[in-house]
């Protein structure tokens, strides 16, 4: 009663398929789809694994579209997120152009300080001239000019300051932005 069933739905499928595709399908294939349906109202057993087969193979192309958008969708995430770091560095970067920076460098850098000083302010000039800083101590300011990346660069700019008139300059050593008040150029060779 069943591979009746079967054989029934087959072939209203096939003649409504036939009369939707008529228009379409050559000679060659209507008969090539008239022997495919023989074929399987000989043996409905090949026809229902056939049916089988072809569901598991869109189940498991579906399931690969699926994995594949999902990998899609990170890589997207991954790219705003590399293009919002881009942009965020880009607008430091302009910033610190258009602006000058104050800001000390990472790393170990050197830096003279030409005074202490509590009534003289020079704080306007942070903003035009990038390496010079007032930095605040104890209710006064000490001034720092220039970072170099060598300590001899640093003790020859430190001569030249005190050429000026500038006799308490002396080179000061900060790492990753922190002073390091222990420090002594005189002592280092």
């Amino acid at each position: 009663m069943k591979v009746l069933k079967i054989i029934t739905v087959l072939i209203l499928s096939v003649f409504t398929c036939s009369t939707a595709f008529s228009q379409k399908l050559s000679k060659a294939e209507k008969k090539k789809l008239k022997k495919e349906i023989k074929a399987y109202k000989k043996n409905p057993v090949s026809y229902k694994k056939m049916k089988t087969k072809a569901k598991e193979e869109m189940d498991e192309r579906d399931q690969t579209i699926i994995e594949l958008t999902q990998q899609l969708d990170q890589q997207n995430i991954a790219l705003r997120e590399t293009r919002d770091s881009l942009d965020a560095l880009n607008k430091r970067y302009k910033n610190l152009l258009a602006k000058g920076s104050t800001e000390i460098p990472s790393g170990t850098v050197y830096a003279v300080q030409i005074g202490y000083f509590e009534l003289l302010q020079l704080d306007e000039f942070n903003s035009r001239i990038r390496t010079i800083r007032a930095e605040n101590q104890d209710g006064g300011k000490r001034y720092v000019i220039g970072y170099f990346k060598s300590l001899d660069q640093a003790k020859s700019f430190n001569e030249e300051i005190k050429t000026i008139g500038i006799e308490d300059a002396f080179v000061s050593e900060y790492n990753n932005g922190v002073r390091n008040m222990s420090f002594d150029a005189q002592e280092v060779e």
